[in-house]
């Protein structure tokens, strides 16, 4: 049952509105009444009612500023004005305090159900819109907790590629469920400390003081800022993936593996990455074998044949492989993936769809 306030400076009008509720038996409890607007602004403030029926016109202060008051305690309070002045300038006030209904005397049995039918269906559609975000929450939650668990399982199997992809998701997902500043900082702040640890039970080498700081989260007074500085953190823990899975420890190769990672479909050639570097490339040529194990061009090569196969696996013709992954030229992809694969794209394809 809902809880309703009447104010009205005629004794009669507020006991026909009592009587109109219960002869109506409408859902709602008369928990309070008031002759004047102080009187009838302490009621609201004790009762904290459902809704409130007001005149505009009644002493001490008027219905208007009664409602204008009582807002800022029960933001969540319906209110329904009555008068019998119906001059605009009224209307046009009350419309602005989000007053929700405006009844002319005298208050008929029609008018008063016909105002609270109202407020029920805005209240019924306000409940289904919390019910709707309420919803789309919990996906949000359990996207959270999947990019999570997937991160988690990045970091133990030492894919670094694939870390990242879940990060955006999960920051996007941050994001959307705490827009405010604060929860958005606790929230991110609590996400990176977590994986931060995965990475150190894995890496023991690696300390945590090197990767996230309470700090330096601390000084970021931006949702900006915090989204700048965990993605650091993030990219940091990638290079340490990265690190892993090649045997490098070198700062700059680790930063250029990262860079090769997510930007292998473009034409780079060793001379920018030189350039990338602050390095010439002959050094960067003897640094990087050195480091990796092999030469650039056969890293950048394997990566790219190691993308055109999961893109044929999942469905991706080979023309549009072949663009994907950096070779304009159709023809050398072809060779190229059967030098290294001792088959053609299509006969990869092939064996792909025999062995589903």
């Amino acid at each position: 049952m809902y809880r309703l306030v009447v104010i009205d400076d005629e004794y009669i009008v507020v006991q026909g509105i009592k009587a109109l509720i219960s002869r109506l038996k409408l859902d709602y409890e008369v928990v309070g009444a008031a002759y004047d607007g102080i009187q009838g602004l302490e009621v609201i403030r004790s009762e904290k009612p459902d809704v409130v029926i007001t005149d505009i016109r009644i002493p001490g202060l008027d219905g208007l500023s009664v409602i204008e008051a009582a807002k800022e305690e029960c933001p969540d309070t319906y209110f329904i004005v009555i008068s019998g002045y119906s001059e605009f300038v009224y209307a046009q006030r009350a419309l602005t305090l989000g007053v929700k209904d405006y009844i002319d005397k005298p208050v008929t049995a029609d008018k008063l159900k016909n105002a609270l039918t109202r407020i029920e269906d805005e209240w019924a559609k306000t409940r289904h819109e919390d019910n709707r975000k309420a919803q789309a929450n919990r996906e949000k939650f359990q996207e959270l907790e999947r990019t999570f668990e997937s991160s988690v399982k990045c970091i133990t199997d030492c894919d670094a590629a694939a870390f990242r992809e879940e990060c955006r998701q999960a920051i996007r997902c941050l994001q959307e469920l705490y827009p405010e500043l604060q929860d958005f900082r606790r929230e991110f702040y609590k996400h990176l400390c977590v994986l931060s640890d995965v990475l150190i039970e894995s890496q023991k080498q690696v300390e945590r003081g090197s990767l996230v700081s309470f700090q330096e989260m601390v000084k970021c007074q931006s949702i900006e800022e915090v989204q700048a500085y965990g993605e650091s953190v993030l990219s940091d823990i990638s290079k340490h993936l990265t690190a892993d899975q090649t045997g490098s420890k070198h700062r700059v190769i680790l930063e250029l593996l990262t860079y090769l990672d997510e930007h292998y479909d473009q034409d780079i050639g060793l001379s920018e990455l030189a350039d990338r570097a602050g390095m010439s490339t002959a050094y960067l040529s003897v640094l990087f074998k050195t480091e990796v194990g092999t030469s650039y061009v056969k890293y950048l090569t394997d990566l790219r044949i190691k993308k055109a196969k999961k893109l044929l696996q999942d469905g991706y013709k080979v023309n549009e492989v072949s663009e994907m992954v950096g070779y304009n030229n159709y023809r050398y992809f072809c060779d190229i993936f059967k030098k290294h694969e001792g088959m053609t794209p299509n006969e990869y394809k092939g064996n792909v769809w025999k062995a589903e």
